[in-house]
């Protein structure tokens, strides 16, 4: 039996993030992996480590599967880099934490909360002059709009949105600053702050966001309602309630935390297949999230032979500051459990360290 229209696998908590799915597809083309170590052979282990714990992930072998597999999957495969995560939705994933957007980017979306919008922040550090600017003046002449993804140098993506704000570097340039001033820290109403090389700032065209979402902030304390975003960037620098930014000149220029090599190329299935029931033929449809903070994503890649074999479908175009939405449908003619995995590749030729899985079932 086959159907129209493709059944979609049950959406999860996060599927509202892939609202904007373009129509566009191609077919997949398959690849084979090879066990002489060619192009796309890939390690058969992996060791992380989570708190405390080590864990090994590795493939399954022929006799332990119990899983129907199926070489070199065709099907057919959509992607763009739209869509947001909806800001109540952002406020539940982040939780109670404290300090950075990474922790609770969203309490100054809550409508109920109250607030007033705060646009004021103190300059100060070494430059010639302090002063106070009201960004707020500055956003009719200066203000960008971009989309930007977010994610902890530990663990999966967790959220893109289309923000407003003003440039740093609109706010630097107002700054006369003494030689050598080569740091920048936004700090927020709870003292949190992180240092940044003033360059890198600047090169990644930072913002002093007031607005997610098409939601302006505002704030339920003595701080700001900017929230500092950065592109390409993990999540501990994403400062919000900013009350005070200091240009410094710093004996060393502080390092850039970056993504945990074991969290690059990060893959997420946005969907489960709970209380599912697809037939021999019906046509299903995956979908999910993929991104690296600094190399695009190039291709998405799926195996329903335990990484025997991968689809691999290309995703030309895709730029590292937002993140890759993924689709790809197909069917199967054999009753049976399946499992499918899912990785990404980058530009710079990392394959995802962790790969995402989903098991359903044809009956």
């Amino acid at each position: 039996m086959s159907f129209n229209t493709p059944k979609k696998i049950a959406a999860g908590v996060a599927s509202s993030a892939l609202l904007l799915f373009g129509t566009a597809t191609a077919i997949a083309s398959p690849i084979q992996q090879t066990q002489n170590g060619a192009q796309n052979a890939e390690p058969q282990a992996n060791t992380h480590t989570v708190g405390d714990r080590e864990i090994v992930a590795r493939w399954m072998g022929e006799e332990e599967s119990p899983y129907v597999k199926v070489a070199n999957a065709q099907g057919a495969f959509a992607f763009n880099q739209e869509g947001v995560t909806p800001n109540d939705e952002l406020f539940n994933i982040f939780g109670a934490a404290l300090t950075s957007m990474c922790s609770k980017p969203a309490a100054e979306l809550a409508e109920e909360q109250g607030g007033v919008a705060n646009y004021y922040v103190n300059v100060g550090g070494n430059i010639k002059k302090n002063f106070t600017v009201n960004v707020e003046d500055l956003s009719d002449d200066v203000s960008d709009q971009a989309m930007m993804a977010c994610s902890c140098a530990t663990g999966s993506p967790f959220g893109q949105v289309a923000v407003m704000g003003v440039p740093l570097s609109a706010v630097v340039e107002m700054a006369d600053l003494e030689d050598g001033v080569n740091t920048v820290t936004a700090y927020g109403a709870d003292g949190f702050g992180q240092p940044l090389p003033l360059e890198y700032a600047l090169e990644k065209n930072a913002l002093l966001v007031y607005q997610v979402n098409g939601e302006e902030l505002t704030t339920t304390g003595s701080g700001s309602s900017l929230q500092l975003f950065m592109p390409e960037t993990v999540a501990r620098y994403f400062t919000r309630s900013i009350v005070q930014i200091e240009l410094t000149q710093e004996e060393q220029v502080p390092d850039v935390q970056q993504v945990d090599p074991t969290y690059r190329n990060k893959i997420n299935i946005m969907n489960n297949a709970d209380e599912c029931l697809f037939k021999a033929g019906d046509e299903i449809t995956f979908e999910g999230v993929a991104d690296d903070l600094g190399s695009p994503i190039t291709a998405i890649e799926f195996s329903f032979d335990n990484g025997a074999t991968w689809t691999s479908c290309e995703t030309d175009g895709a730029t590292a500051d937002k993140w890759v939405n993924w689709q790809f449908t197909t069917s199967f003619d054999e009753t049976g459990d399946y499992r499918m995995t899912v990785r990404a590749k980058t530009a710079d030729g990392v394959v995802s360290p962790l790969e995402a899985t989903l098991t359903f079932e044809i009956a």
